[in-house]
C-alpha cells in the first residue's frame, strides 16, 4: 500500500503525523531526506506527536527517544521507566517506512 502526502506540509514544520490503517505515522524531513516511522512510543503507548530534533524523536509524555532513521530506542523513558505499555505490546525498534518525494510534489510512503 502506498500513501501520498503533499510536500507543502514541510513549508512550516519539519514533521507531521498522518494516519495509516488506524495507526499514527510520523513523517519528517531532516537534512533534505524523508523518514517515516510508527508514532507510538514503546514505553507506554503514547503518541509521538512531536517535532523531530536532528534525527531524534522524543516522546512528549515520558521522554523516551528514538532515531527516526532506524526506529531504534536511543534513550529510555525518564519518567516511570520501569512501566510498560498497558494497551498493546510494542517493542523497539519502532517500524520504519520508505519515504520518497515524487516529481509532482508529493511524499510517497511505502507501507509493506
Amino acid at each position: 500500500m502506498k500513501v501520498r502526502i503533499s510536500t507543502k506540509v514541510f513549508e512550516r514544520e519539519n514533521s507531521i503525523i498522518t494516519w495509516v490503517n488506524n495507526r499514527p505515522v510520523l513523517v519528517a524531513k531532516v537534512e533534505g531526506r524523508l523518514y517515516a516511522m510508527d508514532a507510538v512510543c514503546a514505553h507506554m503507548g503514547c503518541a509521538l506527536l512531536t517535532k523531530v530534533n536532528g534525527y531524534t524523536v522524543t516522546c512528549p509524555a515520558h521522554e523516551a527517544q528514538y532515531d527516526i532513521r532506524t526506529g531504534q530506542l536511543i534513550a529510555k523513558a525518564k519518567i516511570r521507566p520501569e512501566e510498560g505499555c498497558e494497551t498493546e505490546k510494542i517493542t523497539p525498534p519502532l517500524k520504519t517506512y520508505q519515504a520518497s518525494e515524487t516529481s509532482d510534489g508529493f511524499i510517497e510512503l511505502k507501507m509493506d
